[in-house]
Parts: structure tokens; C-alpha cells; sequence
């Protein structure tokens, strides 16, 4: 009868294991499922944002140093989604061989270079598109997916073409603001295009716009100055218009009670 009991509760507490390590093993791989999940959501956002710079961009907006690095890092994200898809491969595949056939296109085939006229809403539209990529390059450098000499590289690219970008923006907001008399928003407009060239270790670079920028200044505040006296001068005109005319009346009210 001992014997009997033994054996139920060795039966008893196997089976009990082999629950808890079911259960054990069922959370693992529910773990593993839910990061593998995430870990695709991160990179199917990735692969948008980077679709998203080279379609939103010029072709020569970008040097072809930096729009290739793109068509890499985008050739490896897919590369990645392959790795951990369990279906839809066949559809990443075909994106991946699309992305590589272009990207060597584009490499053979550079796009001529163009002085492009931006509106202040394209200015600030490529400006949050470069801030988008600095920060993925900067995060592939901390993490130490890039090499230190190629990533120094491309990080100094894009922070040339950021501060580009703000001198576009800022300089044109500026223009808005002047042609509409607004000179208060025009002044800090055009200060802050100054402010983001000289507050930069690439400000040498800049000279020309910088000079341009200060004349720009210059001829704002003396228009803003003359305005000024404009409008001062009309009102005290106004001003004394106002004060004979009530001297007038006033005059003719008296008379008018003399007579009465």
C-alpha cells in the first residue's frame, strides 16, 4: 500500500512538472513571439522612413555617397524582415531585388546636379526628413553598425545639409515675413538663419550666405526704421488733425452761445 502511494505521488508530481514546464515553455515562446513581433514593427517602420527620404527628396538633393547609403540600409532592413518573416516572403524578396536593381542604377547613372527653388513648406519638410536620417545614422554608429571613418563621413554630410536646409527655411519665412510688413518676425526669422550658421563648426563654408544674410539684416531694420517714422509722422498728423478740428468745433459751439 506504501509502495502504491509512492508511486501516485511520483506520478503525481511528474506530471506536475511537466505542466509547469508546458506552461514554462509556452510563455518562452510567446516571449519570443511578442519581441520577433516588435522586432518587425520596428523594421517595417524603419523600411517606411527610409522609403519616405528617398521618394520625398530631390535626386540631387542628396550627394550619392549619402542617397547609396540609404539604398543599403534599406537593403538590409529587408534582408532582416526575410530573416524573421514566417509568410509574405515572396513580397519582400521582390522588394529587395527592386531596392538593389535601383540602387545600382542610380549609382551608374548619378542624377545631374540642380539648383532647386524651395517654398518654406518644402524647406521645412526636408529639413524634418534630414533630422530623420542624422538620427538613424547616429544610431547605427553608437550601436556600432557603421565603421567610425565611413560614419564620421556621411554624419558631416547630413549636418552640412541641415544647416542648408535651415538657412533655406529661415531665409525664406524671413522674406514672407518682410514682404507682408511683418518686420519684427522678419528680423528674428533672418537671425535665426545667421544664428544657425554661426553657431556651427562648419561656419567657414558659409561665408557667402552669411554676408548675404547681414545685408538682408541691414536693409530690413533701416526699411523698419523709415516705416517706423512713416507711420509715427501719419499719426501725429492724424493727431493734429484731430485737435483742430475739436478746436473748430468748439469755437463754433461758443460762437453759437454768444449768439443765443
Amino acid at each position: 500500500m506504501g509502495s502504491t502511494n509512492t508511486l501516485l505521488t511520483v506520478i503525481g508530481l511528474a506530471i506536475l512538472a511537466f505542466i509547469i514546464l508546458g506552461m514554462l515553455i509556452s510563455q518562452s515562446n510567446h516571449r519570443a513571439r511578442k519581441a520577433r513581433n516588435e522586432q518587425i514593427n520596428q523594421l517595417q517602420l524603419q523600411q517606411r522612413r527610409l522609403n519616405n527620404l528617398l521618394r520625398s527628396l530631390p535626386a540631387s538633393y542628396l550627394s550619392v555617397e549619402l542617397r547609396d547609403f540609404i539604398y543599403q540600409a534599406l537593403q538590409q532592413n529587408l534582408k532582416s524582415q526575410i530573416t524573421l518573416a514566417r509568410s509574405s516572403k515572396e513580397h519582400l524578396i521582390s522588394d529587395l531585388e527592386q531596392v538593389s536593381a535601383e540602387r545600382l542604377r542610380v549609382r551608374d547613372n548619378p542624377p545631374a546636379a540642380e539648383t532647386l527653388k524651395l517654398t518654406a513648406d518644402q524647406a521645412s519638410l526636408y529639413r524634418g526628413l534630414l533630422k530623420s536620417l542624422y538620427q538613424f545614422i547616429r544610431r547605427n554608429y553608437e550601436t556600432g553598425r557603421l565603421n567610425k571613418d565611413h560614419a564620421e563621413k556621411i554624419i558631416n554630410q547630413v549636418e552640412l545639409k541641415l544647416i542648408e536646409t535651415a538657412v533655406d527655411y529661415f531665409t525664406l519665412i524671413g522674406g514672407e515675413f518682410h514682404a507682408e510688413q511683418k518686420y519684427r518676425q522678419a528680423r528674428n526669422a533672418y537671425q535665426k538663419a545667421l544664428d544657425a550658421i554661426e553657431g556651427s563648426i562648419y561656419s567657414s563654408r558659409f561665408k557667402q550666405q552669411t554676408v548675404k544674410l547681414r545685408n538682408e539684416l541691414n536693409k530690413l531694420v533701416d526699411e523698419w526704421r523709415e516705416n517706423r517714422d512713416v507711420v509715427s509722422k501719419a499719426a501725429s498728423e492724424k493727431l493734429a488733425g484731430g485737435f483742430e478740428s475739436f478746436v473748430e468745433e468748439q469755437d463754433s459751439w461758443k460762437k453759437k452761445q454768444d449768439y443765443e
